[in-house]
């Protein structure tokens, strides 16, 4: 029977170093072995568990810190402005890329303002968003031109190339999808801009093409 020890010894480093999914393997088969978890066990499991968690609140802290100086600092420089509240947040997401949630309640604690009303104002304006950008960004035109020559069947496939919805990000934050109203291209029609690059007459069988080259970090072709 394996041995481990909450003392010294090659099992006790072997925990000590282990991840969580490494320790929760640990567990599964002293459990399988024993039918229960040995106390010893148990114990040194926790022990090391709550070093982790000590670890992580340090840093938490750390971050904590960071979050509400930057605040902080947003505050004061919009501090005497009418309708500050739009200033910070714009400049928030300039600094971010987005709205973190952790940020947004910094910022209801500061301004004394409920945190119901800053998602109010979040979710009226298109401009702010609450998820991370992607590393890349597709963009498709709906404006009329665009929506008559076919900007709806752009947009369903890349519904289906990404897997998400507009205003979304892909799982792996490579890419976000979105739609705006017009990019003044109406002579482009269907137009759909990626990563800056407008891209005219754009067909359902060129997406694939332009989201493998986003991938493989290939200029796009116009």
């Amino acid at each position: 029977m394996k041995k481990y020890s909450s003392a010294s010894g090659p099992e006790a480093i072997s925990l000590k170093n282990a991840d969580e999914s490494a320790l929760i393997e640990i567990l599964e088969k002293a459990e399988k072995e024993h039918g229960f978890i040995p106390r010893h066990i148990s114990d040194e499991i926790a022990r090391l568990l709550e070093v982790k968690l000590e670890r992580l609140r340090r840093i938490q802290g750390k971050l904590d810190s960071t979050i509400r100086r930057d605040v902080q600092q947003h505050v004061e420089h919009w501090r005497n402005e009418e309708g500050n509240l739009i200033m910070i947040l714009h400049a928030i997401q300039n600094q971010h890329g987005y709205v973190p949630r952790e940020v947004a309640m910094e910022l209801s604690r500061e301004l004394g303002v409920k945190l119901a009303r800053i998602y109010e104002v979040i979710t009226f304006y298109h401009y702010f968003k609450l998820q991370p950008p992607g590393a890349h960004k597709v963009t498709v035109c709906n404006g009329t031109a665009c929506y008559l020559k076919g900007s709806g069947d752009l947009i369903n496939e890349l519904r289906t190339q990404l897997g998400i919805s507009e205003g979304q990000t892909t799982p792996d934050r490579q890419v976000h999808f979105d739609t705006v109203r017009c990019i003044g291209c109406c002579g482009m029609a269907p137009a759909m801009v990626v990563d800056g690059k407008t891209c005219g007459h754009v067909k359902t069988t060129d997406v694939v093409g332009h989201l493998a080259s986003l991938k493989a970090g290939k200029e796009v072709a116009a």
